[in-house]
């Protein structure tokens, strides 16, 4: 293993912040997907962890991001790239939920609003959000992750305990002991029934993936569907399939040659 190389073949000033961008391009973008991943992690296993459970987080973010690539990853994980994956404070907070309207639901963490917490903080964006690029770390939906997302909501009803809007930072010191007793709750709950709370996670995950603008994937699907092959017919009805000027789709459509 190697020391990752620094950008322009310097290292940063003595006591400088670490940063992604210290690094050549090829390191500062393995270093942003683990940040990514670092970010799943304090979702899904811990919101606040100790400084040794971060470290652990760090690692396994590293691990994954290099365990994505290609090709081995000769770097070794030095303790400044560790601060700057560790360094990330999640912003996931998200924008602040409309909780003045809605009814009362009997089922833990089964209301509407959980749902669209989650679609705000995971699946905001099919492009960048990280529950589009990570599913595998919200399906099911984790009980940390829910527990998160009653925290963030219990959070913003608190900016208005005093009848007007109060705004407060989302901080470990004033949210960490609710997102405790959330998790307790949750991992109780769920005991009572672990077949059915497994397919009410599945299902959080799968609303809020859809209401965020994803597409599923259907495997179980085995044949083309009877509009597709009526379409695909007509055409081949019309084609002697010898010419080169029948295309085969739009793969040149940017004009390339």
């Amino acid at each position: 293993m190697q020391l990752a190389p620094f950008r322009g073949g310097q290292p940063p000033a003595p006591g400088s912040r670490p940063n992604a961008t210290d690094y050549t391009d090829e390191v500062k973008e393995l270093l942003l997907d683990a940040v990514k991943i670092f970010y799943c992690l304090i979702y899904t296993v811990d919101m606040w962890p100790s400084v040794t459970k971060q470290r652990e987080l760090v690692c396994r973010a590293w691990k994954a991001a290099c365990d994505a690539q290609e090709d081995p990853v000769v770097w070794w994980l030095s303790d400044r790239m560790i601060r700057v994956i560790g360094a990330r404070k999640s912003n996931a907070r998200g924008d602040t939920f409309n909780l003045a309207e809605g009814t009362r639901s009997p089922d833990l963490a089964e209301h509407k609003f959980v749902t669209k917490a989650a679609q705000v903080a995971f699946f905001a964006n099919v492009n960048t959000s990280v529950g589009y690029n990570f599913p595998q770390y919200f399906d099911p939906m984790p009980e940390q992750a829910i527990a998160f997302l009653l925290t963030v909501i219990r959070a913003h009803i608190g900016e208005w305990e005093s009848g007007r809007f109060v705004k407060q930072e989302f901080d470990e010191t004033r949210n960490k002991s609710h997102y405790v007793g959330f998790l307790k709750d949750l991992k109780k709950y769920g005991a009572k029934n672990t077949t059915a709370w497994l397919n009410i996670r599945k299902r959080l995950f799968k609303r809020a993936f859809l209401q965020g603008g994803g597409i599923p994937v259907r495997t179980d699907i085995t044949q083309a569907s009877t509009a597709t092959m009526e379409a695909a017919a007509t055409r081949l009805e019309a084609r002697s399939g010898l010419t080169e000027s029948e295309d085969e789709g739009e793969d040149d459509a940017s004009g390339c040659e």
